[in-house]
C-alpha cells in the first residue's frame, strides 16, 4: 500500500532516531488484528494508520493507533493507544492535530460494538510521552497541546511506566538485553476529563492493555522487565493523581 509506505516513512523519520518507532514487520502484523473475532478471556485489537492529505494531495499529517477491548464477561471499556503523530510543520497549530485526535474515539466505539459492548462504555485515550525538561521546545509544545486537549498524565511517582525496547531482536541481544524507555502515560478519559484522580485498578488495567498489545509482537524476554514493574503497581480503589502533562 503506497499510503502505508508514506506514513511509515514519515513516522520513522521523526520517531526512529529517538528509539520510539516499531519496525515495519511489527506494524504489518498489527493490521492482521483487524480480522480477529471476539474471544472470551483475550483482548481484541484494532490497528489503524490515518493520513491527512492537503489540497495538493500531499501528506499533511499521519496518526497511528490501536484500540483495545476485552470480550464479555470482562467489563465494557476501551483503551486506545495513541502510538505516533506526525504533523507537517506548515500545518502545526492549524487545528489539524485536533482532528487527528478525534478519529480514535470513533474507532473505539466501533470496536466496542464488535465485542458486543454498549457504545457508551468508558473510553480512555492513552499516549506515551517523554518527561518535560524545559529544554526541548518541540517536546514542550507537544505536551502543552495535549494538555489543552484535556489530557492528564499518570503521576510517575505513583506508577512509573516503561515503554518496550523497539529495536530489532538481534540488536537487543547484541546489547546484552532489552533497554526499556522510562516514559509517562498521558490519558484522556472521555467524558471524565475534569477528574484529577483515577482508581489504581483502572490505571493498572489500562497499562495491562498496552503491555498486552506489545506482547503480541514482542518476545516474552523483552517484555519481562515491563511486566515486573506492572506487578508492583498499587491496585484497588487507591486514588492515583492525574496531573498536567507539562508538570515535572
Amino acid at each position: 500500500d503506497p499510503l502505508f509506505e508514506i506514513g511509515f516513512q514519515k513516522l520513522t523519520e521523526l520517531f526512529g532516531p529517538r528509539g520510539e518507532m516499531e519496525t515495519r514487520t511489527v506494524l504489518e502484523h498489527r493490521f492482521q488484528w483487524n480480522r480477529a473475532q471476539p474471544t472470551a478471556g483475550k483482548p481484541l485489537f484494532h490497528y489503524a494508520m490515518i493520513l491527512a492529505l492537503d489540497p495538493k494531495d500531499q501528506v499533511a499529517a499521519v496518526r497511528d493507533y490501536t484500540a483495545i477491548v476485552h470480550a464479555p464477561p470482562e467489563r465494557a471499556a476501551c483503551t486506545v493507544h495513541l502510538s505516533h503523530l506526525w504533523i507537517d510543520p506548515a500545518y502545526r497549530r492549524s487545528g489539524l492535530a485536533g482532528w487527528m485526535r478525534a478519529f480514535p474515539v470513533e474507532t473505539a466505539r466501533t470496536l466496542l460494538a464488535r465485542a458486543r459492548h454498549a457504545l457508551h462504555a468508558p473510553i480512555t485515550l492513552a499516549g506515551e510521552m517523554e518527561f518535560p525538561d524545559g529544554k526541548d521546545e518541540a517536546r514542550n509544545i507537544r505536551l502543552l497541546a495535549y494538555e489543552k486537549a484535556g489530557y492528564l498524565k499518570v503521576d510517575p511517582h505513583e506508577m512509573p511506566y516503561l515503554q518496550p525496547d523497539f529495536r530489532e531482536p538481534s540488536a537487543i541481544d547484541a546489547s546484552g538485553g532489552p533497554q526499556p524507555i522510562p516514559m509517562t502515560p498521558i490519558i484522556r478519559r472521555v467524558g471524565r476529563e475534569s477528574e484529577n484522580f483515577a482508581p489504581a485498578s483502572e490505571i493498572r488495567t489500562l497499562i495491562r492493555d498496552l503491555y498486552a498489545m506489545y506482547a503480541d509482537t514482542f518476545r516474552p524476554t523483552d517484555m519481562a522487565p515491563l511486566w515486573e514493574k506492572w506487578r508492583a503497581y498499587p491496585d484497588g480503589q487507591s486514588p492515583v493523581p492525574l496531573i498536567p502533562p507539562t508538570r515535572p
